[in-house]
């Protein structure tokens, strides 16, 4: 009966969906690529999701390009390196992640790349909490009823939690990027649901979960983030929530195919090349090199991309400015940049990623990725063995399992000092409460891996104002030097993943449209809410 009520209402609303929005070439009839014979260097500065986005778009139209990465392997947030477990070598990511619907500039880039077979659907996903019953969320039929459709099965939610939330609605129904951005940068999301008057269930059990997988602090995520958020993960359309993940480990499924093509266009990526100051010239404030950890690079580019983590392209502008010290006009114009933008930008708490081979499985009723947003630090845990190949492969040799532990904002709850051998001890009593069958059964533990971070950026309430967008250290100034990164302020709804490639191929069109190259088209999610009629 609910059910058919909420059908009806929704056909009453008729409620719709957006659809996404080209940002199409500022330049549509400049040519394809640079001309014959002519030449152009690009330095891009960490070998990310952002910088090999910008690569494959400059190297494809004809550009000399060299990726300097800090670490012995290239995927940023999404890395994967082998290590030798139990005598055998596996893929290890920095940990789980997730492909959604509305990660369009990923899509076309895993279309190019020949690689869509490496993913598969993510059809539902399995929430617990201290104080609801189970949740098994779905997206299902056309917008708004499939949101309804989420209302009227879950165990804990009632139509009277969005009568009670009707307050939250209009920022979310009518949502507005840039007015929301204006409006909500300076409330904590926390403090925009108080002021809403949303109901705490339908907080605790919808929103909550989004919150603490954004690695930041809850307590200070930004409401005109959070709302952004909504839009791009539930809202846009009936498939916004919809999801997949990789059959095989990431560097065989992405990271490996993406360098292969990359080398095939002659891209030269630097490992362990660590960039500690970047170098500009004096009188015209080009930026036209670097200084790395082992040297001087002698080599003069004609553009850069800094599409390093955030905490990294604060370092690198630090050491700058000390470095030109004497020169007046260089100093005050990373002076701009730094107090203007850079300056202002923060790193998320840390965080550690827990890999561990028991000798025995779970039942095969509990699900190959369950959300824990109640039961901190763990956040996610995901059976691998039921994800990707190499580790199905080897549980089915074994009779063992492989799963991993997500464990957000660490130094909120232990020692950030914490040795990897120290991770389980601490976390186990909460592994207990979630899987109680891991001790009830005495699953022991063969082999462990340990991932330590602090590298995502901070999108603490009021922040806003001060993230700089891919063009801003050349609006203050700096001369052809672009940004590119998940924590790149952008003008369209855009997150995690996503924001890295989409704002990597903004830096590239900045340089392509400078040179008079046709810039690259991208699908971005729609700036405004569904509405009603």
């Amino acid at each position: 009966m609910l059910l058919i009520l909420l059908i009806s209402l929704g056909r009453i609303l008729c409620t719709f969906a957006r659809d996404p929005v080209w940002i199409n070439p500022l330049n549509p009839n400049d040519p394809d690529r640079l001309p014959s014979g002519e030449e152009k260097s690009v330095l891009i500065v960490g070998g990310g999701l952002a910088g090999l986005s910008a690569a494959l778009e400059l190297a494809e139209r004809g550009y000399s390009v060299t990726i300097k990465e800090k670490y012995t392997h290239i995927g940023g947030k999404l890395f994967c390196k082998p290590t030798k477990i139990l005598n055998q070598t596996f893929y290890i990511e920095h940990g789980f992640h997730a492909w959604f619907y509305n990660y369009y500039q990923f899509k076309d880039i895993r279309k190019r790349l020949g690689i869509d077979k490496n993913f598969k659907s993510w059809d539902a996903v399995h929430y617990i909490f201290r104080n609801y019953l189970p949740e098994v969320i779905y997206s299902e039929g056309p917008y708004p009823l499939n949101l309804l459709g989420i209302l009227s099965r879950s165990p804990n939610l009632k139509l009277t939690d969005a009568i009670l939330s009707t307050l939250s609605l209009p920022d979310m129904i009518f949502y507005d990027f840039d007015h929301i951005n204006k409006k909500y940068d300076n409330l904590t999301f926390h403090e925009w649901a108080i002021e809403k008057k949303v109901a705490q269930d339908f907080y605790d059990i919808i929103m909550k979960p989004a919150l603490s997988v954004t690695l930041n602090e809850p307590e200070t995520f930004s409401a005109a983030e959070m709302l952004a958020f909504i839009q791009i993960y539930f809202l846009t359309n009936s498939k916004a929530d919809t999801r997949e993940v990789a059959n095989v480990n990431y560097y065989q499924a992405i990271l490996g195919p993406w360098s292969d093509y990359l080398k095939k266009l002659n891209v030269n990526i630097q490992f362990d090349k660590e960039v500690v100051s970047l170098k500009i010239d004096e009188k015209n404030l080009n930026v036209y090199g670097s200084v790395d950890k082992d040297g001087d690079d002698a080599t003069v580019y004609d553009w850069i991309v800094m599409a390093a983590e955030v905490g990294a392209v604060k370092k690198i502008f630090n050491n700058t400015y000390k470095f030109y010290n004497n020169s007046p006009s260089v100093k005050n114009v990373l002076s701009n940049c730094i107090q203007n933008h850079i300056g202002h930008m923060k790193v998320s708490p840390d965080y550690k990623v827990m890999r561990v081979w028991f000798d025995k499985q779970l039942n095969s009723s509990a699900p190959n990725i369950l959300e824990t947003p109640d039961f901190a630090p763990i956040n996610l845990v995901a059976q691998y063995h039921l994800l990707e190949e190499e580790f199905a492969t080897w549980a089915q040799k074994t009779g063992g399992s492989v799963i991993e532990f997500h464990c957000y904002t660490w130094s909120s709850f232990f020692s950030p000092n914490t040795s990897d051998d120290q991770v389980w001890s601490l976390i186990s009593p909460t592994v207990r409460e979630i899987y109680p069958e891991i001790f009830e059964k005495n699953f022991k533990i063969l082999d462990y891996n340990v991932n330590s971070f602090q590298n995502f950026g901070s999108f603490e309430k009021g922040l806003l104002e001060y993230r700089p967008y891919v063009n801003s250290l050349v609006k203050n100034k700096l001369k052809n030097i672009y940004l590119a990164g998940d924590w790149i302020r952008t003008d369209y709804p855009v997150a995690l993943m996503e924001r890295a490639v989409s704002t990597g191929r903004e830096a590239a069109n900045q340089i392509l449209l400078q040179d008079s190259v046709k810039q690259v088209p991208l699908l971005v999610v729609n700036k405004k809410g569904p509405g009603l009629f």
